[in-house]
C-alpha cells in the first residue's frame, strides 16, 4: 500500500506540473533569471579584467618614485616634469594587446626611454651684508661686512616625452635696508630669477617608444606607423654659400632681454630673408608650420634618434609625413616668430635633446643608414587620451556629466552642495591675496581659491601641453603665455614680470578677473553674476566656476567669519 501510494502521488504531481500553466510561467521566469545571472556574471567577469588593470596601475604608480630622475636643481624644478605614470603603463598595455599581466621590466624600459632629461646652468648666489652699529664709547659708527657665496644649479632645458621646455633667467640684485637709532643694516642678494619658460612640442621620443614597443616587436599593430628607409652619412649645411654664425649653441644673453641668461639650443646663421633652406640629411618631415617662438618652422626626423629644426622661416615648401632628401629645399629663411631680424635658427636634437650642431656639420659625427618611423597624430592622441583617462580626477566627473546649467545663479548655488576640502593657504601668500584683491576689487578668497584649484599654491607649476594653444599654462595661477603678456602685473615691484613669481601671478590674475568682472557689471549683471562670469573666463567651464566659488566660500568661513566671531 505504501509503495502504491508513493507512485500514485508522484504521477499526480508530475501531471499537475505538466498541465498547470502556472508551472510554465514560473519556469520561464526562472529561466530568464538564470540567463540574466549568466550575463551579469559575464559583465562582472569583464569588469574583473578592468579591475586588474586598475590594480596594476596602482603598482606602476608605486614604482615611479624610484624610476624618476634625480633632483639636482636648487629649486627642485625636476618634479614639475616627471613622466606621468599612465603614459608608460598604457603603452605597455597597447604593446601587450591589453593583456592584464603587468610587465614590470617593460615599464622600467619605457620609463628609461621617456624620462625627462635636463640641461643645467651653474651659478653662484652672492649675499652681501653690511651691519653698522653706533659705538657709544668711541662715538663713531662701526661697520661689519660679511659675504656669502652659495653654489646653485638651475634647469635650462627640460626634454620631456611631449616636447622641450626652455627656461629663461635674469640676474637680479635685490637690496634690503633697515635702520634704527643705533644700527644700520644693508643686504644685497644677487641671484638668478626665472622670468619665462618656452615650450616647443616634440613627439620624437614618444613616437620612437611607440614604434619600439607597440609596433616593431609585436604582431598586434595597434598603431598606424609608417616606415621610411633613409640614407645616413655626413650632414651638410642647410643652405648654399657662406653665412656667418650670429649666435652659437649654449648659454647666452637673450638679445631682447639684456642681463638675462638662457640656453640657446641651436646655431643662428645670418641668412638674408628669402634664402633657400635645405634639408641637412635624408629624413621624414614631422612638423611643418607654426612652432611657438620658432615662428614658421620645419622639423625633420633622421636615423639614430636625430632630428633637425629649421626656424624663423618666411615660407615652408614641404608637408608633414613626407620623406625629404639631403639638399632638398624645405623653405625660405625669414624672421617669423621670436626674432630680432632675418636669420636661420638651425638645431639638432638627439633623442629630443638639443646637441651642438657643429659636431655634425664638421663631420665629426655622422648618421647611419636606417629606418625612420612616423606615427600619425591620431594614433598618438589615442595613447595620450587613454593615459589621461587613467589619471583623471574622478572627483570632478559628476560635474562634467551634469547637464544642468547653473549659470547666473539660478536655483540652489552648486557651490553650497559641493563638499570641497581645500588646502591651507600658505601664510606668506595671504597678504598678497588681500592686497591684490583690494586693488582690483576681487574677493581675495576667490584669488586664493583659483590658486589652490590651479596649482595647489605651487609657484613653479608647469601644466600639461595644450595642443589648441601650442603651449603650456605656467606658474601658480596657470597662465597661458599670451594671456600673461597682455595682463601681466609687477606685483612685487622688482622690475620683472614673471608668471613664476607668486606676487606677479596673483596680481595678474586679479587684473584679469577684474577686467572681465567690470565688463559684465557694465552690461547690468549683479555683483555675484559678474564675478561668476569673470571666473568662467578663467577656464570656460561652469563646473570650474562652481568649484572655485565653493573653495572661496570655505576660505571665507575659515579666514574671515571665524576670526570675526
Amino acid at each position: 500500500m505504501g509503495d502504491y501510494l508513493k507512485e500514485y502521488l508522484k504521477r499526480r504531481i508530475i501531471r499537475w506540473f505538466v498541465k498547470n500553466p502556472y508551472f510554465w510561467i514560473i519556469s520561464g521566469f526562472l529561466l530568464i533569471i538564470f540567463f540574466g545571472m549568466i550575463i551579469v556574471l559575464g559583465i562582472f567577469g569583464a569588469a574583473y579584467g578592468d579591475d586588474i588593470v586598475a590594480q596594476n596601475g596602482k603598482i606602476v604608480q608605486q614604482m615611479m618614485p624610484e624610476l624618476n630622475p634625480p633632483i639636482l636643481s636648487t629649486d627642485r624644478m625636476e618634479k614639475e616634469f616627471f613622466l606621468p605614470w599612465a603614459v608608460p603603463y598604457v603603452l605597455q598595455l597597447y604593446a601587450r594587446d591589453w593583456n592584464d599581466t603587468l610587465d614590470k621590466d617593460m615599464i622600467r624600459a619605457i620609463v628609461n626611454d621617456l624620462n625627462p632629461r635636463f640641461e643645467y646652468v651653474n651659478y653662484t648666489k652672492v649675499i652681501k651684508e653690511w651691519h653698522t652699529v653706533w659705538d657709544e664709547e668711541k662715538k663713531q659708527w662701526i661697520t661689519y661686512y660679511r659675504e656669502d657665496k652659495i653654489p646653485e644649479r638651475f634647469i635650462t632645458v627640460a626634454n620631456t616625452y611631449a616636447g622641450i621646455y626652455v627656461m629663461k633667467y635674469k640676474e637680479v640684485t635685490k637690496v634690503y635696508v633697515s635702520e634704527g637709532d643705533t644700527y644700520k643694516d644693508r643686504t644685497e642678494i644677487t641671484d638668478l630669477e626665472r622670468i619665462w619658460t618656452d615650450f616647443y612640442p616634440d613627439w620624437t621620443r614618444l613616437d620612437m617608444a611607440i614604434a619600439k614597443y607597440a609596433y616593431i616587436n609585436t604582431s598586434t599593430n595597434n598603431f598606424n606607423v609608417q616606415e621610411f628607409y633613409v640614407n645616413g652619412g655626413k650632414m651638410i649645411k642647410p643652405f648654399d654659400g657662406n653665412y656667418p654664425v650670429t649666435s652659437p649653441f649654449g648659454i647666452r644673453e637673450n638679445p631682447e632681454n639684456p642681463g638675462s641668461r638662457e640656453f640657446h639650443p641651436g646655431i643662428d646663421f645670418g641668412l638674408p630673408s628669402g634664402t633657400p633652406v635645405k634639408a641637412a640629411a635624408d629624413g621624414v618631415v614631422v612638423l611643418a608650420g607654426e612652432y611657438g617662438g620658432y615662428g614658421k618652422a620645419v622639423v625633420i626626423n633622421h636615423t639614430d634618434g636625430l632630428s633637425t629644426v629649421y626656424g624663423h622661416l618666411s615660407e615652408i615648401k614641404v608637408e608633414e609625413g613626407k620623406e625629404v632628401k639631403q639638399g632638398e629645399a624645405i623653405g625660405l629663411s625669414g624672421s617669423t616668430g621670436r626674432s630680432t631680424g632675418p636669420h636661420l635658427h638651425f638645431e639638432i636634437r638627439k633623442d629630443g635633446q638639443p646637441v651642438d650642431p657643429l659636431q655634425y656639420l664638421s663631420g665629426t659625427l655622422t648618421l647611419s643608414n636606417g629606418t625612420v618611423y612616423y606615427v600619425s597624430d591620431l594614433d598618438r592622441k589615442m595613447l595620450l587620451e587613454t593615459a589621461a583617462s587613467f589619471m583623471e580626477d574622478k572627483e570632478n566627473i559628476g560635474w562634467l556629466l551634469d547637464g544642468s546649467d547653473y549659470s547666473m545663479g539660478e536655483g540652489i548655488p552648486p557651490w553650497q552642495k559641493y563638499d570641497v576640502k581645500p588646502g591651507e593657504i600658505p601664510n606668506e601668500l595671504i597678504p598678497v591675496f588681500k592686497t591684490a584683491g583690494e586693488k582690483y576689487g576681487i574677493p581675495w578668497t576667490v584669488l586664493a581659491a583659483v590658486a589652490f584649484r590651479e596649482s595647489s599654491f605651487n609657484p613653479n607649476a608647469v601644466g600639461p601641453y595644450l595642443p589648441d594653444y601650442n603651449t603650456s599654462a605656467v606658474g601658480m595661477m596657470q597662465f597661458l603665455p599670451e594671456t600673461f603678456r597682455e595682463y601681466g602685473v609687477d606685483g612685487n615691484g622688482d622690475g620683472i614680470i614673471s608668471p613664476f613669481d607668486p606676487s606677479d601671478a596673483v596680481y595678474t590674475a586679479a587684473h584679469y578677473l577684474s577686467t572681465n568682472y567690470n565688463l559684465y557689471k557694465k552690461k547690468g549683471y549683479s555683483d555675484i553674476d559678474a564675478l561668476r562670469m569673470a571666473v568662467w573666463h578663467y577656464n570656460h567651464a561652469w563646473w570650474y566656476v562652481d568649484q572655485v566659488m565653493s573653495i572661496a566660500e570655505k576660505y571665507k568661513q575659515k579666514y574671515i567669519d571665524n576670526i570675526n566671531r
